[in-house]
This record gives C-alpha cells, sequence and structure tokens, in this order.
C-alpha cells in the first residue's frame, strides 16, 4: 500500500473507532451483543450503519467473525481491560487526544482543558508504555553519557516507567516521580522492578536526591514559568557536578515540535515549543552548565545541564 494511502487508511480507522464510541456501538459489542442487529437495538443506530460499522471493525482487525457473531479480537484488548497497562497500546490514547482536539476551538476561547474520559490515566500512560524499545534505550544511554559517575537517578514523570527500568537494569539506584493517580495506576506493572516509586507533583518540587535527573516528554508540556520551577527544583536535588538531562522536542530543531506543543494544549490547556536557546538560558538561570545536544537514533535532543556553584 502507498504511503499515502496507508496514512488515510489509519486516519479513517480512528474516526471509525470514534465513531463507535461516541455512538455506543464499541460498548455494545464489548459487553452485550455480537451482531449488528442487536447493536442497532442497543445503540438506536439504524441498522444498516451498525452493519457498516461492525463490518469495518472486522475488517480492521478489531472483530472476528465466529459463529455468526462479532467477538472482540486482541486488537480492541486496549479498549477493554485497564488493570495492566503495559496491554493497552497506542489506539485508546490516540482517540482521546482526537476528542481533545475536536474540542480545541472551545479551549482556545475559554484557556480551560476540556474534561477527560473516565480511562485518560490508563490510556495515556499505555501509550506510553508501548514507546519502541530502541528510542527507551537511546534516550537513557545520551543521559547516561551525560552523567558517567551517577549512582542515583531520578526518573520525573516517567509515567509507565519505561526509562527508569531501563536505568535501574543498567544497575542504577532508581527512583520514579510522578502524579499520584500515575503512581498508583502503574505500581502493579513495576512491583518486580528495582524502581522506588514517589507520588508527587512535579511542578511542587522537593526532589529526592540524585546524581542525575532524567526526563522524557517534559519540554512540550510545560510553559516557560512551569519549566523553570521544574529546573530550580531539578538544581536543588543535585549536587555540583550532578547532571540534568531532559529529552524532547525542541521548536526549530525537531521536527513537528509546535505541534507536539499544541498537543499538550488541546488536552492540558497549556504547552509550549522552546527554542534551543530558551531552554539553556532558563537552565543556566537555574544553576546549570547548558546545552543542546543530538540524541543518536532520535529525532528528539537532550536538553542538559551539569549543576554548578
Amino acid at each position: 500500500m502507498p504511503t499515502q494511502d496507508r496514512r488515510e487508511g489509519t486516519d479513517r480507522e480512528l474516526l471509525l473507532l470514534l465513531t463507535a464510541r461516541r455512538t455506543g456501538v464499541l460498548d455494545a459489542l464489548t459487553t452485550s451483543t455480537g451482531t449488528a442487529g442487536g447493536v442497532a437495538r442497543e445503540t438506536g443506530v439504524e441498522e444498516r450503519a451498525a452493519r457498516l460499522v461492525c463490518e469495518a471493525l472486522d475488517e480492521r482487525g478489531f472483530l472476528r467473525r465466529v459463529g455468526g457473531e462479532y467477538q472482540p479480537t486482541n486488537r480492541l484488548l486496549g479498549f477493554l481491560a485497564k488493570t495492566d497497562i503495559r496491554s493497552i497500546g497506542r489506539r485508546p490514547h490516540e482517540l482521546d487526544a482526537l476528542e481533545a482536539w475536536l474540542a480545541l476551538p472551545d479551549t482556545m476561547r475559554t484557556g480551560e482543558a476540556p474534561a477527560r474520559p473516565p480511562d485518560w490515566t490508563a490510556n495515556a500512560l499505555g501509550s506510553r508504555a508501548a514507546r519502541d524499545e530502541a528510542a527507551v534505550r537511546a534516550a537513557v544511554t545520551a543521559a547516561v553519557h551525560r552523567a558517567p559517575r551517577a549512582e542515583r537517578v531520578l526518573a520525573l514523570a516517567d509515567g509507565p516507567g519505561r526509562h527508569a527500568v531501563e536505568f535501574a537494569r543498567r544497575g542504577y539506584d532508581v527512583t520514579l516521580l510522578d502524579a499520584p493517580d500515575v503512581v498508583d495506576a502503574v505500581a502493579p506493572a513495576l512491583e518486580h522492578e528495582a524502581v522506588t516509586l514517589v507520588a508527587g507533583d512535579p511542578l511542587a518540587g522537593d526532589y529526592p536526591d540524585a546524581g542525575l535527573v532524567f526526563a522524557e516528554g517534559l519540554l512540550t508540556r510545560y510553559d516557560g514559568e512551569h519549566l523553570e520551577r521544574v529546573f530550580a527544583a531539578t538544581r536543588a536535588a543535585l549536587p555540583v557536578g550532578g547532571a540534568a538531562v531532559f529529552v524532547g522536542a525542541v521548536r526549530g530543531e525537531t521536527p513537528g515540535a509546535t505541534l507536539r506543543a499544541l498537543d499538550a494544549y488541546a488536552t492540558r490547556a497549556e504547552g509550549r515549543a522552546h527554542a534551543a536557546g530558551d531552554l539553556t538560558d532558563r537552565l543556566a538561570d537555574a544553576g546549570f552548565d547548558a546545552e543542546v545536544g543530538e540524541v543518536p537514533g532520535l529525532a528528539e535532543r537532550a536538553v542538559a545541564g551539569r549543576a554548578v556553584d
């Protein structure tokens, strides 16, 4: 399939899932019925439309016909089970984000984030848990190169803990700090990993002491004021010579950096794409020798600083 056709097919698949969720078709198929007629009766949609949606979901691999009825496949598992974030995948969060983008005009007028679906946190964590293994290793390697003598790592707002676990497997003493609801959600998946979980607001400061503070994805989530708070709290957690490494999108250097910031605005009513000079200036003001460097294998940049007196 040509690249353009494949992309359009993926976009339409997301619209198909959105339609099925908004009309109640997904809920009906996963809880109480396996036929188009049953879907039509339970949701109130026209039977012809119900049949088309069921057939499209079957065609895209979310359903399969067994004995004359539709049954969910593994592709639909992430929409059903939320206990293990590792089994959710990217699609449910992509659907949540699409809902937020559709509400973006109202968010732009009010400055208030839209209401989040009930499974927002689990879906967001599931999407991050599906991050490519090579990308995780590349980001961690970039951080390690900037802090070769560090023994303790603070993984800041690392969600499902992919980077935290990679640091731990390389022999570091690792703490993951994230919001309380995130920590509660990821605790079962990380209970057998050598990672200490700490519940806290990354903007509130008071981080555990570390030789290396690492974060991925924060650079476009926060505006300048909030980044300054994170940088100051990071500096307070480090000794002189300790390192901070923030891997993420940088405006003017990372393709799509501003779209990532706009995605953060759509879902959180905050976000900004920062230029390299802006980031290094803010790190310097917080007490770091700062630089922006490449991360081999990734489009993202490593915004790094060494703590100074």
